[in-house]
């Protein structure tokens, strides 16, 4: 068995639903119900149990020998890739040891060859993350210089660990679609252009002016360091501006070089440019003595005093209030990165995504690496989609990368003692650019397709993060994006159509009434079937090829206003009633009363006087309805039968808690005052309508024996009862 069917297990459905349209499509075989290896956990055995929650279990059992090679391989080369990518996130951006990043990418892809459900997923450090917790730290230093950053960000990693494995649990999987892909971007572009700015400050030698700011001022938003870059661009130091910058751009070369022959020589996507610059740094530097010429250089890094930390120590769980808000957003902002990487590598592999496992396998990775101190780690696109290039067939590649990358912190260290910091700044510099450097398109994208939502969630994400915190940036950025998902859904899918005057024909009052397209000006119809026959009056159906034309004029005729039709209004509930969308739909029904449209304005001139007198309400999708709707419904029934409109309800689900709850609320009674015996129509469940025609029927029987210019069914029924 190859490693393509690695989570078969759960998810092959293909071939199973397959099965079933055969057995279907034969019409010589009886009907029966097909096994199904899913449709029960009790079904289940325990291996299969096992190798969906270890998936380990699953792939190390299927593993041939082939495959290692090009795992081998993969690992090496993702290696010298990360390796110099890691040391410059834990130093540049997270104000931490080396040794923090080096970690971070060894204890990680270790945990996720074990547990990650995506076998070309590589995680490690990421940018992003690194930047929230240098930012977090570098606050806290400047106010209590004593404390080990070591133990804020214990706390802070074990923290977002524990939030990624507690939504895990709970399945909360699916967050990963809720907020949109702007939201994201704004972040991105927020962390992108902090880290620009930050590396400018090292790049220029600025560092050591900052560090000395006075105690009362505070340098910490993107906006104070772009003011405090221009108040002291002139005192820059020569030397380091030069190895800086003359890195930034060589890097900038190479790549620019690489992309361009890498179409012609494949080979060439495995060349380290960021290694080959770190490496020529680290040469030139020793040779030329740049730690003689005041360049900052990496120093000694040493793991002799490494101690494991405690999560749960007094030292680190004082942090744990203060530093929540920040271990929450790396953990979403983690996730996010994590699901955008896997969906890449699943829509390749022709698999689906757990993101409930990914959560749990992602905050696994950070409850493991809390414990030395090391940097989180989240899976990239950018190192999964290289690991996938190479021919990388199972997670043991990211094995393998661990592997090296321990190697070299426990080995090899000592080599790195002349490295300056500002190429390490440069390199991310260039992750910098990167980041931001497709956030131009992607606006000018949403402009061409006039998606101001996404705009407006893209810069309130955006200046948020630049001019407060990453975290209120975040957190304004979503509070926004969850008021559009909480607006939409309390938006009813409930449909309000009312009836052309003689006709059998009812329109939706909501139609769009923009004058760019006949086509969306064309309303939806429902026409029954069965009515015509039954009407009094004879007034000939409409044509609605008329619509085609252009002429307002006879648009008008074709589709009278609400007000110019029969004051029969239809209401097609396709959906469970519940309190927020009960609540939309009487606001709907409220305006077409008032205004005529359901688009009116509540500055429009009001209709006098109202002209509906019958609703029908068709609840043929309306499965369940709670107590909250319960009692909107019946204030909506009460108060139109109140001002004589007659209320009449079709195709009513045959649950019976829902006619139980009907009849406990009342609406079964307020519906006997047009019950269907009266009419002589047959009612499966009095007082309920099988049949939309047959509250046609009824409307037409009550129109023929009521004088409508100042009578209606209800007070006809009074003058009988005086």
């Amino acid at each position: 068995m190859g490693f393509g069917s690695i989570n078969s297990i759960l998810m092959n459905s293909e071939d199973v639903s397959s099965e079933s349209s055969s057995l279907l499509a034969n019409a010589s075989i009886p009907l029966r119900n097909v096994p199904h290896a899913t449709n029960s956990i009790d079904e289940l055995t325990f291996s299969q149990k096992l190798a969906y929650y270890i998936p380990c279990y699953n792939w190390m059992s299927e593993y041939k020998w082939s495959y290692l090679p090009l795992d081998i391989i993969a690992g090496l080369s993702l290696a010298s890739y990360q390796i110099p990518l890691s040391m410059s996130f834990a130093t540049a951006l997270a104000h931490l040891p080396t040794s923090s990043g080096l970690l971070g990418l060894t204890i990680g892809p270790i945990v996720y060859t074990l547990l990650g459900s995506v076998p070309q997923m590589i995680v490690g450090p990421e940018a992003a993350v690194s930047m929230i917790i240098g930012q977090s730290i570098e606050r806290v230093m400047k106010h209590h210089p004593d404390v080990d950053p070591l133990n804020v960000l214990c706390a802070i990693v074990f923290l977002s660990g524990l939030v990624l494995l507690t939504f895990g649990f709970l399945r909360f999987g699916f967050i990963a679609n809720v907020l949109s892909a702007t939201l994201l971007k704004g972040f991105i572009t927020a962390i992108g252009m902090s880290m620009i700015v930050n590396s400018a400050i090292s790049i220029l030698g600025l560092t050591s002016v900052m560090n000395n700011l006075p105690p009362d001022v505070h340098v910490h938003t993107t906006i104070e360091k772009i003011k405090f870059l221009f108040d002291s661009i002139n005192q820059y130091h020569k030397q380091t501006t030069i190895v800086g910058f003359s890195s930034f751009f060589t890097l900038l070369i190479l790549r620019s070089v690489k992309q361009k022959l890498v179409t012609k020589h494949k080979s060439l996507q495995y060349f380290p440019e960021i290694l080959f610059v770190v490496l020529a740094a680290t040469f030139l530097s020793e040779f030329l003595n740049f730690n003689d010429k005041g360049i900052d250089v990496v120093g000694k890094v040493s793991l002799d005093g490494f101690e494991m930390k405690n999560p749960f120590s007094s030292d680190v769980r004082i942090w744990w209030g203060e530093m929540f808000p920040v271990s929450f957003v790396c953990a979403i902002l983690g996730f996010f990165e994590t699901s955008t990487a896997a969906n890449s590598l699943s829509s390749n592999l022709k698999m689906p995504v757990s993101y409930n496992r990914e959560l749990v396998s992602i905050g696994a990775c950070g409850f493991a690496v809390s414990y030395f101190g090391a940097l989180t780690s989240f899976g990239g696109y950018a190192r999964s989609k290289l690991n996938a290039m190479i021919g990388a067939k199972s997670p043991l590649a990211g094995f393998v990368m661990g592997i090296t990358t321990l190697f070299v912190t426990l080995k090899l260290l000592d080599y790195i003692y002349y490295l300056p910091l500002c190429v390490l700044n440069s390199v991310i510099c260039i992750v910098g650019y990167k980041m931001v450097e497709e956030t131009p398109k992607e606006l000018k994208f949403h402009i061409r397709t006039k998606g101001w939502n996404e705009i407006i969630t893209f810069f309130v994400t955006l200046i948020a993060s630049m001019v407060y915190s990453i975290e209120i940036g975040v957190g304004m950025g979503c509070f926004y994006s969850l008021m559009r998902v909480i607006k939409h859904s309390t938006q009813s899918r409930v449909q309000i159509l009312a009836r052309v005057a003689g006709t059998d024909t009812f329109v939706n009052s909501d139609v769009d009434k923009s004058e760019n397209t006949t086509f969306f000006r064309f309303p939806q119809k429902l026409v029954i079937k069965g009515y015509k026959e039954y009407r009094r009056q004879s007034v000939p159906t409409f044509d609605s090829s008329k619509l085609l034309k252009r002429d307002s004029t006879v648009e008008e005729n074709v589709f009278p206003e609400l007000e110019d039709r029969e004051g029969c209004l239809f209401v097609r509930i396709a959906e469970p009633l519940t309190f927020f969308n009960a609540n939309d739909m009487r606001a709907r029904l409220k305006r077409i009363e008032l205004y005529g449209s359901a688009h009116g304005h509540p500055a429009s001139p009001k209709r006098d006087p109202p002209t509906l007198r019958h609703v029908v309400f068709d609840l043929e999708g309306m499965t369940s309805i709670d107590s909250c709707a319960t009692a909107i419904l019946h204030t909506i029934i009460d108060n139109y039968q109140r001002r004589g409109v007659n209320v009449f309800f079709c195709h009513v689900v045959k649950s019976k808690k829902l006619v139980q709850r009907l009849k406990d609320s009342r609406i079964k009674d307020l519906l006997e005052l047009v019950e269907g015996v009266e009419f002589g129509i047959n009612q499966s469940i009095p007082p309920y309508y099988d049949e939309i025609l047959d509250a046609l029927k009824a409307i037409d029987a009550i129109d023929s024996s009521c004088e409508w210019e100042s009578r209606s069914y209800f007070s006809r029924c009074d003058d009988e009862n005086v």
